[in-house]
């Protein structure tokens, strides 16, 4: 816990990058301390790399520093670039454990957590008419 409370001090967050070595389960990677730095949940983004994943979620954070507060239930633009707009979802509580473990454990008191879709080529949300499975189905089960 050592290297989260140190990131958390010293940047307002952590990142913690869980990956399933056997490929059963989409990769994910979520903050810890948006909830404690910027009093805004938590945000957890499943299908996408470690470093995309790390620098979207610094990007998020360097907004939250500057005061934005990211609405839930609706199309958001210029979060991840190239046009493509997302959309920030409350996570079910029962899903807490299963994919915040390390967020529980530091926090040891209850916190908020979004889960941020993320469109395809077409900039369809997963919850959209058409759209096309790009590695968050997922998601879509715990929001």
């Amino acid at each position: 816990m050592g290297t989260v409370v140190q990131d958390i001090e010293t940047h307002g967050w952590h990142c913690v990058f869980v990956f399933d070595p056997e490929g059963k389960h989409a990769d994910f990677a979520y903050s810890i301390g948006f909830e404690e730095s910027y009093r805004h949940p938590e945000i957890i983004v499943f299908g996408l790399g470690k470093d995309v994943s790390h620098a979207i979620l610094a990007d998020i954070a360097e907004d939250l520093r500057k005061g934005t507060v990211y609405e839930t239930h609706r199309r958001v633009s210029d979060v991840i670039g190239g046009g493509l707009d997302v959309c920030f979802r409350p996570l079910k509580p029962e899903a807490y454990g299963e994919y915040l473990g390390t967020a529980m454990s530091y926090y040891q008191r209850p916190f908020r957590a979004l889960v941020m879709l993320w469109p395809d080529r077409s900039n369809v949300l997963p919850h959209e008419n058409g759209w096309e499975e790009n590695g968050q189905a997922e998601a879509i089960e715990i929001v």
